[in-house]
């Protein structure tokens, strides 16, 4: 996406969230997140402990051996980093962390495999999350009527995705390469050969984990289970220090009802204005105050920030890793 049009859209994104702020009160919102206080401290540490337990899942999904779990966290932060400061999200972070392992010295159809593997898996759970999340708010009419159709639309897709998932753990075959150089030959015969045959390297470490390895595909599809409820636990720790007695059920209804925005606002930098925007509906349809839900919003954007912060320094870190004498570790294949 062209720079102007990436910073139009981030300047739409801003102009969402003050008129958000503007319509909600400015002091409401000034209340609620002088109310979190501390908690601004409980939270960064809470997904600190979700990006580590992302990284025992990324980790789980190398070869054994190959890398020890500090350098994946290591890394695993460092991209956070990088996804957060730049606005870019996946988009950008997932491609350097696979060249961060790369300089760490994995080959790299197993290394940016190992990534999408990773990447795949969070994903997969999200969709079971939000399916389920959706559903339930469906069933109980809680989402406004011009909400309802795109819901639907999203519960259908998540679907389709696992089942997507399912058939290839099953039959060994990838159908992301095939795709991809069916529609770039429509452009060029020889780009397409050349994209059909690095995204095949990979599409194969990511095909023959999940086919070949069902015990560490369902141990990676547990921890990433982990690592998403600690997000839920992060949403029940901002809406009750802001005084919401929260049903059993709504953190993970706001968890997993928000789990699209990537997805269907991808084309937003940072997806502002349009996350804080989905927080307020959701948490107002639960029946509490939509300003609780855009503070939310707010409140994890200061987190993720606060963290990323913390990884500009991991970051650093990790590349004098990679030029020391010590860090030349000899790629290896997958096994």
């Amino acid at each position: 996406m062209p720079r102007a049009v990436r910073a139009l859209l981030l300047i739409a994104g801003i102009a969402v969230l003050v008129a958000l702020v503007l319509r909600t009160g400015p002091a409401t919102i000034a209340t609620m997140l002088r109310a979190v206080g501390w908690g601004f401290l409980i939270v960064s540490a809470v997904y600190t402990a979700h990006l580590a337990v992302r990284a025992g899942a990324w980790w789980r999904c190398m070869p054994d051996g190959l890398l020890r779990y500090r350098d994946v966290l290591l890394i695993r932060f460092a991209g956070e980093a990088i996804e957060m400061l730049t606005f870019t999200g996946p988009f950008l972070a997932e491609p350097a962390k696979g060249y961060l392992l790369v300089r760490r010295g994995m080959a790299g159809a197993d290394a940016f495999g190992a990534v999408a593997i990773e990447y795949l898996l969070y994903t997969l759970v999200s969709a079971w999350m939000a399916g389920v999340a959706l559903s339930l708010l469906l069933a109980r009419n809680l989402l406004p009527l011009p909400l309802r159709v795109p819901a639907i639309g999203i519960v259908a897709a998540m679907v389709a995705f696992t089942i997507g998932c399912a058939a290839a753990a099953i039959s060994g075959r990838g159908i992301i390469a095939p795709i991809a150089g069916a529609c770039l030959r429509v452009f060029s015969r020889s780009r397409a050969a050349g994209v059909v045959l690095k995204v095949g390297e990979v599409e194969r470490v990511l095909v023959g984990f999940m086919h070949q390895r069902p015990a560490r595909l369902a141990e990676v599809l547990s921890i990433e289970a982990g690592g998403h409820a600690l997000l839920v636990a992060e949403v029940w720790i901002v809406l009750w220090s802001i005084g919401l007695r929260l049903a059993a059920l709504d953190p993970f209804l706001v968890e997993g009802g928000q789990k699209f925005i990537n997805a269907a606002f991808f084309f937003v930098p940072g997806q502002v204005g349009a996350s804080e925007g989905v927080y307020a509906l959701l948490v107002a349809s639960l029946g509490y105050p939509a300003a609780a839900g855009l503070t939310l919003a707010l409140v994890r954007r200061v987190r993720g920030l606060i963290v990323a912060g913390a990884g500009v320094a991991v970051l650093a870190i990790a590349n004098r890793g990679t030029d020391s004498p010590n860090a030349t570790t000899k790629p290896r294949k997958h096994e």
